[in-house]
C-alpha cells in the first residue's frame, strides 16, 4: 500500500474568527460575573450602563453569527 502525504490546510480565516469569538465569549462570561458572583462576594451591586448592554448584546450576536459560520463550514 502507497503512503500519501496529506498537507493540513489551515484556514487563516477560520483561525481570526476562533480569536474574536473567545473574545466575545470572554466579555459575555465577564459581564455575567460582574452581575451575578462579584455582587455576592463583595456585596456591592453592579449594574448596566447602556455601553455595557450594548457592548453585550453586540458580543452575543457576534459570537453567535461566528459560531454559526464555523460549523456550516466545518459541514462542507
Amino acid at each position: 500500500m502507497k503512503r500519501t502525504k496529506k498537507r493540513l490546510k489551515i484556514k487563516w480565516k477560520n483561525i481570526a474568527l476562533l480569536l474574536i469569538l473567545l473574545v466575545c465569549a470572554g466579555l459575555v462570561i465577564h459581564d455575567v460575573y460582574m452581575l451575578t458572583i462579584y455582587s455576592w462576594i463583595t456585596g456591592r451591586m453592579a449594574g448596566w450602563t447602556w455601553f455595557g448592554f450594548l457592548t453585550f448584546l453586540l458580543a452575543f450576536a457576534i459570537g453567535g453569527e461566528i459560531l454559526e459560520y464555523i460549523i456550516e463550514d466545518s459541514k462542507k
